[in-house]
């Protein structure tokens, strides 16, 4: 178990409380997902923590509070549990848990369910005011889990492409749902990049990426398919901005060895 895992999910859990206590307000079955979630998520850790000699963490707890909200309403719990099972094994656990995956597993299990039933609206996400989400926003930002490179960039990226393609289309983006994606599942920074200015250049792909989709679909499904699409350039945009850095660095000892 790395240091800090502790601190690090109890951090996530607090600043998931408030658009979960004001979601149970509205719908009692958030509840009951979450139950059926936890008991799922942390089962299939429980095996791979087995089979591979490891401890646990409470990042399951985080997994399945983000499930339990962004699921649809009367979702078949059956469908719910296909679509963890392939998030959280397929997106993490295969790879060896938390930290050496490079997609986020949660954005990959409503990927998963919007693809294999579109007769459920898995690509809507909850309507959650901004104001539940703010809390969130501040503690994520303080205690490092969500890093200020990549949320820059995530607004400049979303901020640019809606001024070319459609500038009435921001002050619709601006939403708790959108907000507590961005946070949760793009800014998640075990699978947001390394380096600075990766972490900035996947911000804007992400960003802008989400800009887009959402100009022809729902914001929450464009900020899941935006995320994985701009996790997969992660480790590349990391490697362009290693080769940017050494190449300065060359440049510079170049200069002063020449005075």
């Amino acid at each position: 178990m790395r240091p800090g895992l502790l601190r690090d999910d109890l951090a996530a859990i607090l600043a998931l409380l408030p658009p979960f206590a004001w979601l149970w307000s509205q719908d009692h079955w958030v509840a009951s997902r979450l139950l059926f979630c936890a008991v799922l998520i942390f089962g299939w850790q429980a095996l791979f923590a087995q089979v591979r000699r490891q401890g646990m963490g409470l990042h399951g707890a985080v997994a399945a509070l983000l499930v339990a909200l962004f699921a649809p309403m009367g979702v078949p719990f059956w469908q719910l549990a296909l679509g963890v099972s392939f998030g959280m094994v397929l997106g993490e656990a295969i790879f060896g848990g938390r930290g050496r995956n490079f997609v986020q597993p949660v954005a990959l299990t409503f990927a998963f369910m919007a693809f294999s039933f579109a007769d459920q609206p898995w690509r809507q996400g909850p309507d959650l005011p901004l104001i539940a989400i703010l809390p969130a926003l501040a503690l994520l930002v303080i205690t490092g889990q969500a890093r200020l490179t990549v949320l820059a960039g995530l607004a400049a990226g979303l901020a640019g492409v809606s001024a070319l393609i459609a500038p009435e289309q921001m002050t619709m983006l601006i939403t708790g749902t959108l907000l507590l994606a961005l946070l949760f599942l793009t800014a998640d920074p075990a699978v947001s990049g390394a380096t600075s200015l990766g972490r900035l250049a996947y911000g804007v792909l992400a960003g802008g990426l989400t800009a887009l989709f959402a100009a022809s679909g729902p914001v929450f499904g464009a900020v899941v398919f935006a995320t994985l699409l701009a996790q997969i350039f992660a480790p590349l945009l990391d490697h362009i901005a290693i080769v940017i850095h050494s190449a300065w660095m060359h440049h510079r000892a170049r200069r002063l060895r020449n005075g």
